[in-house]
């Protein structure tokens, strides 16, 4: 130990020192592109149902009607959200169309359908939000993800409109 050299710890440590990976932290771009991106898009969309498409059929909900859109425009979302290898975007569809279809299914409901699609959905996604921040994903994965912030985005475009009557 006299000659100067520092042996390696025998256990792992995140310090400077160490060559360890370290998971990045969640930075503007990330959060631009799978937190607020999806869920202005749900907003938007959510907003438009709300005024044009509820008031004149009844049918579908604001929630039901971004949901359709996310996954009918969801080649153009996965390509300027996403940006992965083009031929993956039918993984980001299907990541979209999976809790879609779940929240779909409760917005049809009379009960519960605030709660699970609105709260609940809303803890979940603030969950993921601060969780799969920090990795690079598979494409499915970003569509769970936006399915998530386009739900919330409409409903909360929904309410907004609602509330202040436009």
């Amino acid at each position: 130990m006299d000659d100067g050299k520092v042996e390696p710890a025998p256990y792992a440590s995140s310090s400077n020192e160490s060559d360890l990976d370290r998971v990045r932290g969640l930075d503007f771009n990330t959060g631009f592109r799978h937190i607020i991106a999806p869920a202005v898009f749900g907003m938007v969309f959510g907003m438009i149902f709300q005024l044009y498409i509820v008031e004149k059929y009844g049918w579908p909900s604001p929630p039901q009607g971004a949901i359709i859109a996310s996954i009918l425009l969801s080649p153009l979302l996965y390509f300027t959200l996403v940006r992965d290898q083009p031929s993956r975007w039918y993984e980001y569809t299907l990541g979209l169309a999976l809790p879609g279809s779940i929240f779909f299914t409760m917005w049809f409901s009379g009960w519960g359908a605030v709660f699970c699609g609105g709260y609940g959905a809303l803890l979940l996604w603030v969950w993921i939000s601060t969780s799969w921040g920090r990795f690079d994903l598979p494409p499915f994965r970003y569509g769970v993800w936006h399915a998530f912030a386009v739900d919330i985005g409409a409903f909360s475009g929904a309410l907004l409109v609602y509330s202040i009557g436009l």
